[in-house]
């Protein structure tokens, strides 16, 4: 009876224990998102803050030179200073609104009366250079270039404690949702002295939770991190990779004969080393998504030559094409990562061998379908199928394969995310996937695009065999910050027929089109200093018909930095690639100009 009783109270105690600490994870959980969305908005007021401080600097120096109209709104320097204070006001006002320890809320106040002074400062200083007089000049001058200064560094530093703070209240948060689990434990070992089994069962499902939470956490964050260290290192490579291919094609126009063959196996591993970073990139795509209309047979083509290195020899790869081009308006990037992400599932299916298919073909699916997730209009469309001989799944784990963090692999060798990621991209896309499996006979995915009716815009590609784009003397100002790379640039540019002139920062390139301007701009986006796009504002304030060619390294993330339609040149490029864009950039706005290109 008493040992019945005991059980029963354990039982009772483990119930209860187990409800208190999951709602308190679920209240710590929601804490921790509420702290990460703290962090995020701080970050971003102050980020805002460097932009409005940029701008303030351009319009003071309009004052400080004493240029008419510098204090009317409608001047494009005092413009932008406002849009970017009322940003900053903005992004302030998000923050504020958010729910955040008294230390922050404190901090947020004084950052918000130093913009309130900065204003009321900038209000005094309009009023004075509008009343015009040297005297009245040189006071608005004073007060822009120090006073404004001195409240701006107040609110740049507390916009960097807030951050901190932010910042530490999030890790403070995911430490105490951590730390759930030691007393979850020390629980559950205090009721094991009552009841061994319930005890047992108990600690197993709750170490098998939190480990779980952990390891997605700990995933999450290496994942993150990766992504980032990728792409600054696939900026550096890429940096790297356009010189070796451009010199390469230097040093092949000057050796005899027998030595090219040397240099092309040069640049056909360089080559390699391109794509490899391009497919690298695709993993840490987020948010750097750029539809285009592309033909399935070009994608599938493309992932042959990729997953011919990868999948293994002991794997038949077989490659079907639909007979007719199929359009479809999708990332191409994404495509690849569709497939890749397929064909290594598949490869791991087969262990011991086995037959790889990728084909396309032009579908009409008629009526609603239950065997599609999601489900979609009936209609035309273009099927892409992945199908493999591997060893199958049983109806179970085909229900789940796309459930985030669903594996079947062995710990360590799967994260569940490949497929969740597959699914996510194909719904974005207004498509459809269906699967098919069974133990033993393989598995075949099928995948359904809408099909995209535009043509591709072939502008800018120059066909094989025929001479690159010629320049006819226009000037072009080069500002990259890697020199050997700025040097390939200008040599390959002068000899197409342009005069070229190179620096390696953004103040160098304002001096430069200051003395003698320029026809076209061609910049690095990510420099120091200045960006490329902030260089092309400045520039533009000049001469607001400047047109301007982009050049990268960064894969991921960076487009946003541009303004729309926006010409980029990925790097690494080659020199035909070089000069059919600037001759495209060119093109493009004489013909918005209505005239012949030319200088």
């Amino acid at each position: 009876m008493i040992v019945n009783v005991a059980l029963i109270a354990a039982l009772v105690a483990v119930a209860l224990l187990g409800y208190f600490l999951s709602r308190r994870q679920e209240t710590m959980a929601g804490e921790a998102r509420e702290a990460q969305q703290l962090t995020q908005a701080a970050q971003q007021v102050k980020y805002r803050a460097a932009d409005f401080n940029g701008w303030q600097t351009a319009y003071a120096l309009d004052i400080v030179r004493a240029l008419p109209g510098a204090t009317d709104d409608s001047s494009p320097s005092r413009a932008a200073f406002l849009d970017a204070a009322a940003k900053f006001e903005n992004e302030l006002a998000t923050l504020d609104a958010l729910a955040a320890p008294p230390e922050i809320k404190r901090t947020v106040d004084a950052i918000e009366g130093a913009f309130d002074e900065f204003m009321a400062v900038d209000q005094e200083a309009v009023q004075l250079y509008r009343a015009g007089g040297a005297a009245n000049t040189r006071a608005a001058s004073d007060l822009v270039v120090n006073r404004e200064v001195e409240i701006y560094v107040q609110i740049a530093d507390g916009c960097e404690v807030a951050a901190d703070l932010s910042a530490a209240t999030a890790d403070a948060d995911f430490a105490r949702l951590e730390a759930v689990g030691v007393v979850t434990r020390r629980y559950i070992v205090v009721l094991c002295l009552f009841a061994v089994v319930l005890a047992v069962v108990g600690v197993t499902l709750a170490e098998a939770r939190q480990r779980a939470v952990a390891e997605r956490a700990d995933h999450a964050q290496r994942l993150a991190s990766l992504g980032q260290l990728a792409g600054g290192i696939a900026h550096d490579f890429n940096n790297v990779l356009s010189i070796i291919l451009n010199y390469t094609d230097f040093v092949t126009e000057r050796v005899p004969e027998d030595a090219r063959e040397d240099l092309a196996r040069i640049r056909t591993a360089a080559e390699r080393a391109a794509g490899l970073t391009a497919q690298l990139l695709i993993f840490i795509r987020q948010d750097a998504v750029h539809p285009e209309v592309l033909d399935i047979n070009a994608a599938i083509a493309e992932a042959h030559a990729i997953l011919a290195r990868t999948i293994g020899e002991n794997i038949d790869l077989v490659m079907d094409p639909s007979p007719v081009p199929l359009k479809i308006c999708v990332d191409a990037g994404q495509v690849q990562q569709i497939l890749v992400n397929l064909a290594v599932n598949a490869r791991d299916a087969m262990p011991g061998g086995g037959t790889l298919v990728i084909a396309a073909a032009a579908v009409d699916i008629q009526g609603k379908r239950k065997d599609l997730r999601p489900a979609i209009k009936p209609g035309r469309y273009v099927e892409l199928r992945v199908s493999d001989t591997g060893t199958g799944m049983s109806p179970e784990t085909v229900s789940r394969i796309f459930e985030p963090f669903f594996t079947t692999k062995a710990k360590g060798h799967g994260t569940g995310l490949g497929l969740a990621t597959v699914y996510g991209i194909i719904a974005a896309t207004g498509g459809s996937i269906n699967v098919s499996s069974k133990l033993g006979s393989g598995t075949t995915f099928r995948i359904y695009f809408p099909v995209a009716e535009e043509f591709f815009d072939q502008g800018s590609v120059v066909p094989p065999g025929l001479e690159s784009p010629r320049g006819r003397g226009e000037s072009i100002l080069i500002v990259e910050d890697e020199p050997v790379l700025a040097a390939s640039i200008a040599r390959i540019l002068a000899t197409g027929g342009y005069q070229v002139r190179s620096v390696s920062c953004g103040s160098e390139a304002i001096d430069a089109h200051a003395r003698d301007g320029c026809d076209l701009l061609v910049t690095d986006v990510v420099m120091p200093e200045m960006s490329g796009p902030s260089l092309a504002a400045v520039l533009h304030r000049a001469d607001p018909r400047l047109p301007v060619l982009y050049i990268s390294g960064y894969s991921v993330g960076f487009e946003r930095l541009l303004e729309p339609g926006a010409h980029l040149l990925p790097k690494p490029f080659s020199a035909d690639q070089l000069l059919a864009a600037v001759s495209g950039t060119l093109a493009e706005v004489h013909a918005k100009a209505g005239k012949a290109p030319g200088p």
